[in-house]
């Protein structure tokens, strides 16, 4: 197969894809629109789009074009078993004359069966980071022309901006719908826990609210941590310049690796925890700072600015609902006081 489409073509194809992407915030729509147009309008025989999951290191699949259910049941694609993949994740693009007989590619045999010869494995990179891998295969053997690859990689490039926009998008429908969904403090305090978890796609998380006096983080909740790392202590905010910051500053702080973090109270703890990045971010409500929201990654995380804006409108979000259902809670227990009250002076004046 020769690359034949020319500068007018290309632009054409991009305006196409860049316009069905703006269409729609629907992640899979993007996901479909973007593979569709690869394949179908350049003449490959088929591709992926694998995202990152970054705490189990795989890729996962999310979207794919042109392939059977056999091919694709082959599983997720372990990092650490396919070298290919990995140097796409460093940022480089990788060509395979051959995946049949390629040593890096770990389905190598599930590919021969699908009729799958050449392959360009492109990175889809948001602001330096990876977020996942784009694969485009051909049915005989093809060499990728310098000209393919940069219009691939841009395609990439726009569709690792669509992702995180529509995907921040849904996860924050799909987060107010839940917390808003009950009234009670520890539920709110669950929920609003574990989808941050869930949809940022980190190990662990606690939230922590402010004592009366404000000089301690007290433990409210908690997901994916050991009971020995819980029952380490509350955090004084006099030993922990990174809270002080965030409940000071009402902004977010990344710890990237927290080994090289003086500023975290219990390092040594988290360590053996199996922490090695974190995300605080502070529960904020009409200029009141309450507590902080804190996300563990097992793995060393450089959380991009879409995904801290994500955090940042969550927390505050569900500081509002923390007050909400607080305030619910009081009006339920003066109510049932009042009720009592009542009830006891209907029976005061019956005997009466």
């Amino acid at each position: 197969m020769e690359y034949q489409n020319s500068p007018q073509r290309e632009l054409e194809i991009f305006y196409a894809i860049t316009s069905a992407i703006n269409a729609s915030l629907s992640l899979q729509e993007v996901l479909a629109v973007i593979l569709n147009r690869i394949v179908t309008d350049l003449g490959y025989r088929a591709a992926t789009l694998r995202l990152l999951d970054e705490e189990r290191q795989t890729l996962e699949l999310r979207a794919f074009y042109g392939l059977s259910e056999t091919y694709l049941s082959k599983g997720d694609v372990e990092v650490t078993k396919s070298g290919i993949d990995r140097t796409a994740l460093a940022g480089q693009s990788v060509t395979i004359p051959d995946v049949r007989k390629e040593r890096g590619f770990q389905y190598s045999v599930a590919a021969e069966r699908e009729g799958l010869t050449s392959l360009i494995a492109v990175p889809l990179t948001l602001r330096g980071v990876a977020i996942g891998v784009l694969h485009v295969y051909t049915a005989d053997r093809h060499d990728f022309s310098p000209n393919e690859q940069a219009f691939i990689a841009g395609i990439a490039n726009l569709g690792a901006q669509a992702i995180r926009r529509t995907h921040c998008f849904e996860a924050f429908q799909r987060i107010s719908h839940q917390i808003n969904s009950s009234l009670e403090v520890k539920q709110v305090l669950k929920t609003l826990l574990l989808e941050s978890v869930r949809e940022l796609n980190v190990r662990a998380g606690s939230i922590r609210l402010l004592g009366p006096r404000k000089r301690t983080l007290h433990l409210a909740s908690a997901y994916g941590l050991s009971e020995t790392y819980l029952k380490k202590g509350d955090i004084e905010l006099a030993q922990s310049p990174i809270d002080q910051k965030v409940l000071k500053e009402a902004r977010a702080v990344v710890i990237t690796d927290i080994a090289q973090e003086a500023g975290l109270q219990y390092r040594e703890e988290a360590e053996r925890e199996g922490i090695r990045s974190v995300l605080v971010v502070p529960l904020h409500m009409r200029d009141v700072t309450i507590g902080v929201m804190r996300l563990y990654s097992g793995q060393i995380r450089r959380f991009v600015p879409e995904e801290i804006s994500l955090a940042d409108a969550v927390a505050d979000l569900g500081a509002v609902a923390i007050e909400n259902a607080r305030l619910h809670e009081i009006l339920r227990d003066r109510l049932e006081a009042l009720k009592e009250d009542v009830d006891g002076w209907y029976r005061f004046l019956s005997l009466g």
